[in-house]
């Protein structure tokens, strides 16, 4: 008996990228944690994953303004995602304490944003 296998060639998945926004909750106790609120799969070029780091306060900020969410501090990062959509690898992150309808910074300090 002859047994006859044929190798075959798997390429890879492409490892795919997002952005996601989490409130975080207990900000700056034991308890901190991170309601994650959504997450926005972009596209990459793959040669250089990084390049989309610039964009990741511009887009919280907007999704913040555009969403209605209210007074608090959130986590943004810029991720590869797992097997199930969710934020993996972290890439680039940003906190943002916000009002309600702006970024808050310390007195005497402009918000990031407007640097």
């Amino acid at each position: 008996m002859v047994n006859e296998g044929h190798f075959r060639y798997q390429e890879p998945e492409p490892e795919r990228h997002a952005f996601s926004l989490c409130r975080v909750t207990d900000a700056g106790t034991f308890d901190q944690g991170y309601d994650l609120l959504g997450v926005v799969q972009v596209t990459v070029d793959r040669r250089d994953p990084k390049r989309l780091t610039p964009g990741l306060l511009p887009w919280a900020l907007a999704t913040l303004a555009s969403g209605g969410y209210g007074f608090g501090r959130y986590y943004a990062a810029y991720t590869t995602l797992d097997e199930d959509d969710e934020p993996y690898h972290s890439l680039a992150e940003e906190y943002v304490d916000w009002s309600g309808s702006e970024v808050l910074a310390p007195a005497g300090q402009q918000p990031a944003a407007q640097r």
